[in-house]
């Protein structure tokens, strides 16, 4: 909420003479840059701790000049409008790069998920201010020398490397009351320049040396702490609110290992040390599956929640996973086969024509032969309308439906941290809309556990959340569901109208399919459902591929099975799946 204004100085003023100044602060990063005019609050933001921050969900620079005031900051508009405007053109820039710097900056931090915005604000900070200060005509050493020398050792940090950085002498940022050590602030130096391009690699880096190099500090800077606080009021934090996971973000390279800048050859050079000899391979991760593939490529779900979690968001731990499937199966997307449906021709009508005796009574054009004779004489008066063939049209395509369904036993790895055939149910939803399709997905643990779509839909988000959803329950297939789908039940008609496909996602579990069926030969409801579908059953299973042949007696006929413990198993499947399954001319 807004305080009083700064008593003693003309605030209005204060706004034209900012507001004078934002073109120069735009042009210090280059002529064509452009952003709406900034906000200049004349009245205290008491929610904000700065005097200034950058909302990047508005795209919109803030300041509070009564706070500007307090800090004696008047003088220097450019300086701290053309800061502001760097979180736009520099670092962070957008959603998706603030959620990649954070997760960094949390790896690096390693256990303080409280500093994340802090330490990625100041990372941030330290780029655009070097970046100003050489080439950008705004003096911020002099903003720092306004502000006066810091309280606590991070900032003490920070504007000691400041000095390293633009050639200044000591304690002239930095202050004396603050002891800083001149070997982490000269490693912070040759980090800032490394990156000064590539916000996010380096930001793993900053957060590693604070770590080390400020351990007790760090220790003491409690969330609600004096030293945290001196350190936010310094920092212009992103103000803008976080929705959901930015699409982006699940890549390799925001899951690559955290190098301190220390042992950095982009840092020190030849004099970093070399790399280690590989040691034994690690057992198999925890998230992959049953324990038989290999781990996921990129910065899984739980610690992109937790990313977003340290930022403010409130983004629940299944949006995340939602959104991390969907960008993951993307590369992975199959084409998706249509069903070939003839169409019956229109009649055209032609002229008319006599009718004679002997032929089909049905065929006289009465209104026609009334009109032509109000006496009417069978054989003599009477005419039919010639009906005349159309052209041959050429045959509709029609996408096959999905019916998946995915086995959320206490046996499967739970898909909201990772598995690997949950990515590649993912990739069957995805290539299914696409095509025009759509998806009835199913999530199935023991008897009566059972969710999903209910019914057939191309919402993705609907049918992805029955793929993160986990019971973790015993194991039985729902044959109901498959009765009711594609056989029809309680004299009800089948829900299934168009030609559709049945997946099904699972382990060793999957033979629950062929529950009811009793004796050699007997034809159960999955073969049954199978036949009545017509585009064909995929068997996705997370077990090792030697175990296929040991399954296949106890699994319904007619399905293909294939086995996908692994990212090389996985695109294996996808290119099978395309081509042997979904493939035109099937």
């Amino acid at each position: 909420m807004s305080g009083p204004a700064a008593p003693g100085h003309d605030l209005d003023a204060l706004v034209a003479r900012w507001g004078e100044a934002w073109p120069q602060a735009l042009a210090a990063w280059g002529a064509t840059t452009r952003m709406h005019a900034p906000r200049l609050h004349a009245r205290p933001v008491a929610e904000v701790p700065s005097f200034a921050w950058y909302d990047s969900r508005e795209v919109e620079v803030h300041v509070d000049l009564a706070h500007v005031v307090r800090v004696g900051l008047e003088e220097h508009a450019v300086a701290v409008l053309a800061h502001e405007v760097g979180h736009h053109v520099l670092a962070p820039v957008d959603a998706r790069t603030r959620v990649r710097i954070a997760a960094r900056v949390r790896a690096g931090l390693v256990d303080r998920d409280d500093l994340v915005p802090l330490v990625a604000n100041l990372w941030c900070d330290l780029l655009i201010n070097d970046r100003l200060q050489r080439t950008g005509g705004a003096d911020l050493a002099a903003v720092w020398r306004a502000l006066g020398p810091p309280s606590d050792p991070l900032m003490a940090l920070v504007l000691r490397t400041n000095e390293l950085l633009w050639g200044l002498p000591r304690h002239e940022l930095s202050g004396r009351d603050v002891p800083v050590r001149d070997e982490a602030a000269w490693l912070c130096s040759r980090l800032v320049r490394a990156y000064a391009r590539d916000p996010a690699t380096g930001a793993g880096g900053f957060a590693a040396l604070l770590r080390t190099s400020l351990e007790q500090e760090l220790a003491q800077m409690t969330p609600g702490g004096a030293a945290a606080a001196a350190a936010r009021t310094l920092a212009c934090g992103d103000e803008g609110a976080l929705e959901g996971l930015p699409y982006g973000v699940a890549d390799a390279g925001v899951a690559e290992r955290i190098v301190h800048p220390a042992l950095d050859p982009a840092v020190v050079g030849d004099a970093a040390p070399a790399p280690a000899p590989p040691g034994p391979q690690a057992p198999p991760d925890a998230t992959s599956g049953s324990g038989t593939g290999t781990h996921a490529s990129g910065v899984l779900p739980p610690e992109l929640h937790a990313t977003l979690t340290a930022l403010g968001a409130s983004t629940t731990l299944e949006d995340v996973a939602v959104a991390w499937y969907r960008e993951r199966a993307a590369p992975y997307v199959v084409p998706f086969r249509r069903a070939v449906r003839p169409l019956t021709p229109d009649a055209l009508l032609g002229g008319l024509e006599p009718w004679a005796l002997g032929e089909d009574v049905a065929d006289v054009d009465w209104v026609g032969t009334v009109s032509a004779s109000p006496v009417v004489v069978p054989g003599l008066t009477t005419v039919r309308r010639h009906v005349m063939d159309d052209e041959p049209q050429e045959p509709r395509r029609v996408p096959v439906d999905l019916d998946l369904y995915l086995d959320s036993s206490g046996s499967m790895a739970d898909p909201r941290r990772f598995s690997w055939i949950a990515l590649a149910g993912a990739v069957l939803v995805l290539s299914a809309v696409r095509a025009g399709a759509r998806v009835q997905a199913t999530t199935w643990s023991g008897p009566g556990q059972v969710a999903g779509t209910d019914g057939f839909t191309r919402d993705v988000d609907a049918a992805l959340r029955a793929v993160v959803a986990y019971f973790g329950g015993g194991t039985s297939f729902p044959l109901g569901v498959l009765r009711r789908t594609h056989l029809g039940a309680d004299g009800r008609r089948p829900t299934a109208t168009r030609t559709t496909h049945i997946a099904v996602i699972s382990d060793a579990g999957v033979q629950t399919m062929a529950a009811d069926r009793h004796a050699p030969g007997e034809v159960g409801v999955a073969v049954q459902a199978l036949q009545a579908a017509g585009g064909g059953g995929t068997l996705v299973l997370d077990v090792p591929p030697d175990w296929l042949d040991r399954l296949r007696p106890g699994l319904p006929e007619g399905y293909d099975a294939h086995s996908v413990t692994g990212d090389e198993a996985l695109v294996e499947f996808a290119r099978r799946f395309a081509r042997t399954t979904w493939g035109e001319g099937r």
